[in-house]
């Protein structure tokens, strides 16, 4: 794997570790501040709209402006959306929703950059597939430490000051950013976007897996906190082994995966999701929780490399950007939309924990039987997704 691939992966680490503080306890700490859940719902909701937005926006100027710079503003937002909530939180929660809502934004930004920087690099299904695993390891190393950390943090200190130790994470971590200089690629100018058919396709079951994926969050801590009353200095070891088992994992899969056609491994990994988060129901302690986490943990290492390298594969070269800012609205609409579906169905499924998880994990069941039709019935996706190397 190329040094660069590996200062990404390192930079992607920095990052994860600092927001993972955050990310999974957002809606906790909207909770818990006193926010109740529909109001919570619409926090999600809003943060739907602004990544729609963003994802599209960061897309279209990561091929105008160029990957490095759109990285810069969106990691320089981000840390002063950070900033501010720190030193605020203690006096407005609506204020601080708009500055998480900001912080959102521009990291979506960053996201898409980041995403799209990767695809110059390597060519190839199987390249990219092994090109983002390594990524994925450099972030879930900071991810399998940053929600145990965080969870002690609030525990011992309170909520503000993961804040600010995220936007302090963030602001270190712009030195790695400027040492990509370097790759910046010719500059396109303003086209209206536009994906091809099978892309499109694509992304019709991926939304709906993404659904479930974003489980992994605001639904999963919450349910465990508030239902089964893990404390969340526990919970934070259920992240913990998540990324922990990406760290040790995700490379050897993805070297696997690279030789095989993930086509069908697509499917067998949004069935590993659906049947892991149907069992939640059962759960009742932190030991029986880390059994689930290293189920949901196997679906997510197989089935995040391949839709991203896929995407990326489907897209024309001068237009990267704008087809990863299409790919990334797309996954963040899913994610919120678990967000947000699941705090809905709390206020009513909460005392009926089987039909609550069966609810939830269903959108996965229905991307993999929507892959499989889709890989059958149209000949051009299918050979496209078939490309190796």
């Amino acid at each position: 794997m190329s040094s660069t691939i590996n200062k990404i992966a390192l930079l992607n680490g920095m990052r994860a570790l600092g927001f993972s503080l955050i990310w999974p306890y957002i809606g906790l700490i909207l909770y818990k501040l006193g926010l109740p859940f529909w109001l919570i719902g619409i926090y999600y909701s809003a943060q739907m709209l602004i990544n729609t937005v963003s994802q599209v926006i960061g897309g279209i100027l990561t091929d105008i402006l160029g990957r490095v710079k759109l990285m810069i503003i969106g990691n320089v937002g981000s840390v002063i959306a950070l900033l501010l909530t720190y030193f605020l939180i203690k006096f407005n929660v609506i204020v601080v929703m708009v500055l998480l809502l900001a912080q959102s934004l521009f990291n979506s930004m960053f996201a898409v950059a980041s995403s799209t920087i990767v695809g110059d690099l390597k060519e190839g299904l199987g390249n990219l597939i092994k090109a983002y695993s390594r990524i994925r390891v450099g972030a879930n190393a900071g991810w399998a430490l940053g929600p145990l950390i965080s969870g002690y943090v609030m525990y011992y200190l309170g909520y503000g000051y993961v804040f600010l130790i995220t936007a302090l994470m963030a602001l270190a971590s712009t030195p790695l950013i400027l040492m990509l200089r370097g790759l910046e690629r010719r500059m396109v100018s303003f086209r209206l976007i536009k994906v091809n058919a099978p892309f499109a396709l694509f992304l019709i079951p991926t939304m709906l897996l993404f659904s479930t994926m974003g489980l992994l969050g605001f639904a999963l801590t919450t349910y465990y906190n508030v239902v089964k009353n893990i404390k969340i200095s526990d919970i934070g070891l259920v992240y913990a082994l998540n990324g922990f088992m990406v760290v040790v994992l995700q490379d050897k899969v993805g070297n696997f995966l690279s030789r095989r056609d993930v086509r069908y491994w697509l499917v067998y990994g949004s069935l590993i999701y659906y049947f892991s988060y149907s069992l939640i129901f059962i759960i009742s302690n932190i030991y029986e929780a880390l059994l689930d986490i290293a189920l949901v943990t196997t679906g997510e290492i197989i089935v995040s490399p391949i839709v991203l390298a896929i995407a990326m594969n489907m897209a024309e070269s001068d237009k990267r950007g704008q087809y990863m800012g299409v790919f990334g609205l797309v996954s963040n609409i899913g994610r919120t939309m678990g967000s947000v579906i699941s705090s809905e169905a709390m206020q009513y499924m909460i005392n009926n924990p089987f039909l609550l998880w069966q609810s939830l994990s269903s959108p996965a069941l229905a991307a993999s039987v929507i892959y499989l039709g889709l890989f059958r019935i149209n000949h051009r996706l299918a050979s496209m997704t078939r490309q190796l190397h």
